[in-house]
């Protein structure tokens, strides 16, 4: 784990299991932890999505995950900089998108389950961090390093690009959303519709 820049955190308050389902912010190394532990889930969230429309076969298909995947990336950013906005935009894009799945019949997967429940904890500590105040202006805080490549990336880009990024991100994520909820909406009105007609012919 050094090699993601989650190690040497030695006064955090919580264990690693408990800091992705419940974790608490009691000082300024459990604010950076969890903001790089945000930035990594928001990652791998953004791969999955760059797999899946690799996979999907067609070429506007593959453009919505490539799009959907930087929204993601972009949006990591933003927790690691303990924006809950973003966390909340991240988590609201990816919970509509299980209410699609849902809404065309079919149940979301077991990882899907796992990563919404991971993205609402992370929703929470993004939240909690934003939230959290130093004692005082000369208390100890953990550094960012500058050394690896993992380094530049988790701990020196966000703090470099989020605030140039930040309206963008919200712009583009926002019209995301909101294709996302027209189309659960039509795709379950036809299907209600179609229940209806069924039951009432």
């Amino acid at each position: 784990m050094q090699t993601l820049g989650l190690s040497g955190e030695s006064r955090r308050s919580d264990g690693r299991i408990k800091s992705i389902f419940w974790p608490a912010v009691e000082n300024a190394w459990d604010v950076n932890y969890l903001g790089q532990q945000g930035f990594w889930i928001c990652m791998i969230v953004a791969l999955i999505q760059l797999v899946v429309g690799t996979f999907s076969g067609t070429p506007v298909i593959l453009v919505i995950y490539l799009v959907a995947a930087l929204v993601f990336f972009v949006g990591g950013m933003g927790v690691r900089e303990a924006s809950w906005p973003a966390a909340a935009m991240v988590c609201g894009l990816f919970f509509t998108g299980l209410l699609y799945t849902m809404a065309a019949g079919r149940l979301p997967g077991i990882l899907d389950i796992i990563f919404g429940a991971i993205l609402l904890s992370n929703l929470r500590a993004t939240f909690l961090a934003s939230e959290w105040k130093p004692a005082g202006e000369n208390e100890d805080r953990p550094m960012r390093f500058n050394e690896t490549v993992m380094d530049k990336l988790v701990d020196q880009m966000p703090a470099k690009l989020w605030p140039h990024l930040q309206p963008y991100f919200f712009a583009v994520a926002s019209a995301i959303l909101t294709l996302e909820l027209i189309g659960f909406g039509s795709l379950l009105w036809h299907r209600l519709s179609g229940f209806a007609g069924g039951v009432h012919p």
